[in-house]
């Protein structure tokens, strides 16, 4: 499979962009767990 110089870049950036995120959304899930177990 061919990966074109513009599709590269485009994933790059997400990639970034996914994994700037990251550190929010386990936080997120780590309250979500606390609120399940808390409900439960």
């Amino acid at each position: 499979m061919r990966v074109s110089f513009s599709q590269f870049i485009f994933l790059f950036f997400l990639g970034l962009l996914f994994f700037a995120d990251l550190p929010k959304l386990i936080e997120l899930v780590k309250k979500k767990i606390k609120t399940y177990k808390k409900n439960r």
